[in-house]
């Protein structure tokens, strides 16, 4: 008879959404955590929610591996702040994010003061204007307004009222260019959402001919015979991309003894699975030259967080697969293009091009999990980690794993 295990409540489960800046360059991350398996979505004690997120963060995981050393944003409810416990962690990271539950006291006041005199930055989440807050509005330096649960009316309202002050206003829940373009044109500083996995404009556009060049390496690399001879020859021809290869694969990322000189080496090192997926990283990381380096790293993030999840999983020999559904999840943003229409002139599995259409496929359940589980829906992310029987100690460390894995191709 199977012993049943014993219930994991050592998991942490953190996320993480991106902050930009007006030049779509990252700023911060907001962190989204859960404490333990069973607890998704469950009312969790707000202030130990708030502790745990701090200590886990900061301590455990460590904010060179969670936000690679970008502002950290972290909810504080009103017990937290009088608690003092964000002066334990450092000014130079984390950004005290004021809870619209918090009611505007003034000892709350005070305590904001304080933060701010220190070195802290802070943030007022999910801001609806009220008399409440003018007098703590000083001190406040980034204002966060949700595009989601505001009217146009009250964003005007909000922009008339912070004008007189040193803040900076942030968008949050930006879906799509059109909202982001939007908040620029209204002075917004900073933008958090994913905007960027939506092509800003998909009809009457070409692909520029240096991407049509990438688009025949990624299909070339991807047919079941790959002739490497030819695809060493299409890459020399380009010397920006040779040039790339070469660095890239000499970095600290791999961490070879020796320096490789050649294509050839590199797929004699990596073997070809592995030299497929790599390859494919760099040509997407070429093709989004003029995208937010955030856009390459998620790619990443999802790639490898989909491989490890799929290896201790009913997936174990479609690693490669999963991976690769993953890099390309977010094709449309890199072409400003639709995904179908990329995905049609790739030679992928219809498994792995389904899957990223949100269509019927073996791999849906892997697919929804990874994207929610970036977005903080920790209500998906229970449901289907238990159809997916995916172990929660196996998801921290894979989603951990899978940061710190991305982080370190730009680190070189």
């Amino acid at each position: 008879m199977k012993q049943k295990s014993a219930p994991h409540n050592y998991a942490i489960f953190v996320a993480r959404q991106p902050i930009f800046n007006r030049h779509k360059e990252l700023y911060g991350y907001e962190i989204l955590f859960r404490n333990g398996f069973e607890n998704f979505y469950n009312a969790l004690d707000p202030d130990a929610s708030t502790s745990k997120t701090l200590i886990n963060s900061f301590l455990v995981i460590g904010t060179n591996s969670l936000t690679g050393g970008k502002r950290a944003f972290i909810n504080f409810t009103e017990a937290t702040l009088k608690t003092n416990i964000a002066s334990f962690f450092p000014r130079e990271v984390l950004t005290v994010e004021i809870l619209e539950t918090v009611p505007i006291t003034q000892e709350i006041i005070t305590i904001t003061k304080k933060l701010k005199s220190i070195g802290y930055k802070i943030a007022l989440d999910d801001f609806v204007f009220s008399d409440e807050y003018r007098e703590l509005m000083p001190y406040a330096d980034i204002i966060k307004v949700d595009f989601l649960n505001t009217t146009t009316f009250e964003r005007l309202q909000i922009l008339n009222e912070v004008s007189r002050f040193n803040t900076r206003l942030l968008a949050e829940k930006i879906e799509t260019y059109e909202d982001f373009h939007e908040a620029l044109s209204m002075g917004y500083s900073y933008f958090q959402g994913f905007f960027f996995s939506k092509p800003e404009i998909i009809e009457s556009k070409d692909i520029p001919i240096y991407k049509l060049n990438y688009l025949e390496i990624l299909q070339q690399i991807h047919k079941e015979d790959v002739d490497f001879g030819k695809l060493e020859d299409i890459i020399k021809r380009d010397v920006s991309l040779s040039f790339k290869l070469l660095k890239f694969i000499n970095s600290a990322a791999f961490g070879f003894a020796s320096e490789i000189a050649s294509i050839k080496h590199a797929l004699a090192l990596l073997g070809i699975r592995e030299f497929k997926n790599w390859l494919s990283f760099i040509v997407l990381h070429s093709i989004a030259q003029d995208k937010p380096q955030e856009l390459i790293v998620m790619s990443l993030i999802r790639a490898k967080f989909a491989e490890l999840l799929a290896s201790s999983s009913q997936f174990s020999t479609h690693t490669s697969e999963c991976f690769l559904m993953g890099l390309f999840s977010l094709v449309d943003a890199f072409f400003d293009k639709s995904k179908k229409e990329i995905l049609m002139q790739l030679p992928l599995t219809g498994d792995i091009k389904n899957a990223i259409m949100d269509m019927e496929s073996p791999y849906s359940g892997i697919y929804k999990f990874i994207t929610a589980y970036e977005k903080g829906d920790w209500e998906i992310v229970n449901k289907l980690s238990k159809q997916l029987q995916f172990p929660p100690e196996q998801i921290t460390q894979s989603y951990r794993k899978a940061i710190e894995w991305a982080n370190a191709f730009f680190m070189h």
